[in-house]
């Protein structure tokens, strides 16, 4: 007896099992690719806006009053006149600015900005207004580098530098326990 060509139904329902075994295993992967993007967008809008809020300190910083038209006030003896760090009774620093007003066709005028810990994150007060600059934030730590030292505002060393200071240290953390630093120099 001869035999025609073709496959058994034995051979046809391993093939259609090793599909489908293939299907399972490619949807598990297409799941678990979805899952790690939701989980990296998440991480990415979380950086986005630790990045926007560093750089408008650092702008804000940089736009300060210059030491002649700053208003004399009782800060840190290294810290520019426009900039004051203080310690608040929770153990976070406020950082509070003498910017220069962004409309410079009027006579100028000091603009205070302050940046405190608020329940829902990191928020910048200005004459506009109080803005959420980053949520989520826990923890605020501002040390000041002077005189080849790193010192922490507010707090009694034994060293004081008699240099001016030429960088600030800002540390965030949020609730999970993630530090963010960025050094800005004065």
């Amino acid at each position: 007896m001869s035999r025609a060509p073709g496959f058994t139904l034995i051979e046809m329902l391993v093939a259609v099992g090793l599909m489908a075994l293939m299907a399972v295993i490619c949807w598990r992967g297409l799941a678990f690719v979805a899952n790690q993007r939701t989980g990296i967008e998440a991480e990415a809008v979380e950086l986005a806006q630790l990045v926007r809020a560093f750089a408008q300190i650092e702008r804000d910083l940089a736009e300060r009053l210059p030491d002649i038209a700053a208003p004399a006030r009782a800060t840190t003896p290294e810290l520019p006149l426009a900039v004051s760090v203080v310690t608040a009774e929770n153990g976070n620093a406020e950082l509070e600015i003498f910017r220069a007003a962004p409309d410079m066709t009027t006579q100028s005028r000091a603009l205070p900005i302050a940046y405190r810990l608020a329940p829902g994150g990191l928020m910048r007060r200005s004459p506009a207004g109080e803005v959420l600059m980053l949520p989520g934030a826990a923890q605020l730590q501002i040390r000041v580098h002077a005189g080849g030292f790193w010192l922490e505002p507010g707090r009694a060393d034994r060293v004081r530098p008699t240099a001016p200071a030429s960088a600030l240290e800002i540390t965030v953390e949020d609730g999970q326990g993630a530090r963010y630093v960025k050094v800005i120099a004065l």
